[in-house]
Order: structure tokens, then sequence, then C-alpha cells
């Protein structure tokens, strides 16, 4: 159902499973600081951040996250958590049951991304997976810290098929093809409780073609690349029925020096193992904005929305859905402009799109954080694990 325009909703504040803000190693792209700060005001409450920072910086041990947590502790504007991360090449196992206390998941990477160009299959995946799922389960925990997945069509299909077969939480990130959203839909109906899947706004709402003819490749590329229209068309159905449950931003900040040089290197957007590139695209801050104007265009509801972005993240990471934070959106279309970029990064395609809805005022544990687009308060955010409360 359309909105009115004018008309101020309020919604929970939605919670970002998957992002990347490159602190400590990349802070010339984004920080902990300026990432939740642009999430705050796109009226997020909590983001989760992933382990491939570049630089060698990697979360590969119970020591980074601790190093991730104190910067958090001071820098942070939104609730915040961290997932741990593995070398497959060669896993630190002995650090998992330091880490599984302490991270909000462990994030395996089995295809190429920033920070991995080898792709890498079950086999060579499963001796992090056991072992993290019996340090879990001895650690005495209320929650299972799930595993995630950066994996693509049949590898990502069989070892989340692996995970959930063993009663475990499994989440399998941005989805972009007609064949991965089919794939989710049949892991979802086997194992309702154990598994999840994940798609962006911009494999929704974007393709290809629109990369090549007109957002240009310094713009939109990313990993997973972007799929044709039948594969949008497939992951909004998917979406929409909650068989994809989970919208997930994939905020992955690089310089604009960084994107130039990759345009220059591969004009035609190739993205091979043996390409030099910097994939992914920034914008947690837009993502409301832009998925508003889809529910005022009848595309999609605002209740499937807010289960997209609140309650299907809570679950997926074992936490309480306590719906204390507040995100108030102000209805009216407007075009984005380059000013309304929050974050360090300015390599996002959604300048000049038209949305469909402001965000006028975030509270978060009875506190205003932000009022009409004006900061008010930093402090009391929390560093976020299985089992808390959001």
């Amino acid at each position: 159902m359309a909105f009115s325009v004018g008309e101020t909703i309020t919604i929970p504040s939605p919670i970002d499973v998957h992002a990347h803000l490159r602190e400590p190693g990349g802070e010339t792209k984004e920080t902990i600081e300026s990432g939740t700060y642009a999430a705050l005001m796109g009226g997020y409450q909590a983001v989760f951040d992933m382990p491939n920072n570049p630089n060698g910086m990697q979360t590969w041990s119970e020591e980074r996250i601790d190093q991730k947590v104190d910067i958090a502790e001071s820098d942070a504007h939104t609730h915040i958590g961290f997932y741990a991360g593995v070398n497959l090449e060669e896993p630190a196992l002995e650090e998992f049951s330091g880490m599984v206390t302490k991270a909000a998941g462990l994030k395996i990477y089995m295809g190429h991304t920033t920070g991995n160009v080898k792709e890498h299959d079950l086999e060579v995946a499963r001796p992090s997976i056991d072992a993290w799922i019996k340090a879990s389960r001895v650690s005495g925990q209320d929650a299972n810290p799930p595993i995630l997945l950066h994996a693509r069509e049949g590898v990502g299909e069989e070892t989340a098929e692996y995970i959930a077969s063993q009663g475990y939480p499994v989440h399998w990130c941005h989805l972009s093809t007609n064949t991965e959203a089919q794939s989710a839909g049949q892991l979802a109906s086997r194992y309702p409780e154990y598994f999840t899947a994940g798609v962006t706004p911009h494999h929704l709402t974007m393709t290809d073609r629109d990369a090549d003819f007109k957002y240009g490749w310094n713009g939109a590329r990313m990993m997973p690349p972007l799929g044709k229209e039948v594969d949008g068309d497939a992951l909004l159905s998917a979406f929409n029925s909650g068989q994809i449950q989970i919208l997930e931003t994939d905020h992955a900040p690089h310089t604009a020096e960084d994107k130039q040089r990759a345009e220059e290197e591969n004009p035609e957007g190739h993205d091979g193992v043996d390409c030099t590139t910097c994939f992914g695209v920034s914008g947690i801050e837009f993502v409301l904005p832009v998925m508003m104007s889809l529910v005022q265009r009848n595309k999609l509801s605002m209740d499937r929305l807010v289960e997209g972005l609140y309650n299907e993240p809570a679950r997926m990471l074992g936490m309480v859905a306590t719906g204390r934070a507040i995100t108030e959106i102000v209805i009216r279309p407007y075009e984005i402009g380059s000013d309304d970029r929050q974050g360090m990064s300015r390599n996002n395609p959604y300048v000049g799109w038209t949305a469909w809805g402001r965000v006028s005022k975030v509270t978060i544990d009875g506190n205003i954080k932000q009022d009409n687009g004006r900061f008010v308060q930093k402090g009391g955010n929390r560093i976020l694990r299985a089992g808390a409360e959001v």
C-alpha cells in the first residue's frame, strides 16, 4: 500500500547484517566512525562488520576482534557487531574458541572478492565449518553465532545445506541470480529454522546493462556482479515471498582513485580472478529512501520491507527483537544528490535516483540520535553478539 505525500511513518530501526567498514587497515576508504555515521543518517540502529579488512588486517584472530571492539566503543554511532573470519588455506582453528564468544558469526569466503582471489569448495571449507560449530556448541552461549557464506551458485547451495543439515544457522550472502533464488527457496523450505539468504538493494534494482550503459563500471563494479533482468525479477519475487529473507546492504567503500583505476584497467567490467579491480558500492544511507520507492510503486509491501530489514536479521543473528529503536520516515519524492552522501566513500550509484522517503528521526534505546538530518547524540551504543537484544 502506498503512503500519502507528507505522511510520517514509523518503523523499527533496520539492522544491516552485511557491511564493510574497512577499519583497521583501510581507513582511507571508511572507518567505523564514518560508516556507522552514514548508517545512522540512513535510519539504521546496528551494523555488522565483515572480516576481510585490507592490508593484512583481516579479522582472523581474537586479538583482531578485540581491536575492533576497542575502536567501536569510542567511535561507533550505532550498535555494532563484528564477524570472525578464517583463511581457508591456512585456518587458525585454535582461534575459534576465543572468537566464537566475541563475534556475531563466522564469515567464510569461498569465491573471488576483495581480499580473496581463489575459489574454494565445501571440501576445503568443511574443517573450518566443523570446528566453528564445535566451538559454538561447547561455549555454553544462549544462541549460536551463524556461519555466513560468500559463495556462488552450486557451491553456495551445497555448503549451506551441509551446515543447515547439522542444525546450525547458516546465512547465504548477497544472492544475485535466478538459479540462486530458486536454490534459496528450496533450502528455506527444507531448513526453515536454520537457513536464511540475503539480497542487496543494487541486485534488486540494477542490471548489468545499467552498469554498461548508464552508471559505468566505475560506480557499479561489484562481486557478485549485477545480473540480467530475469535475475532481478526472480530475486524480487523471492524476497517478496520470504524465500530470500533479508535485505543486506553489502556497503563496500573504496576510494574514488581506486575505482577509477579499476575502470581504466578493466573498461568492460571484467570480473575474473586475474583482473585488477575493487568490487563493491557504498550507500547504506540510501537504502531506505531507495526501497521506499518500490513500496510506493507497489513492487514491495512495507510489512515485508520491515521483516527483511529488522525481524529477519534479528532472527538470523540469534538476537531478541524488542523494537526499542525507532526510525521515522517522511514520505515524499526527491532526487538523491551528491550532498546527501554521508560516508567517506563516493562510489555509489544512487545519486540521481528518485527516492520516496527521507529519514527524519532515529531513536535508539530511548535516545534521539538524529533529528531531521541533524546529528544529535553519540555514545551509549552496544557491541552486539548472539543473544543480544535489538
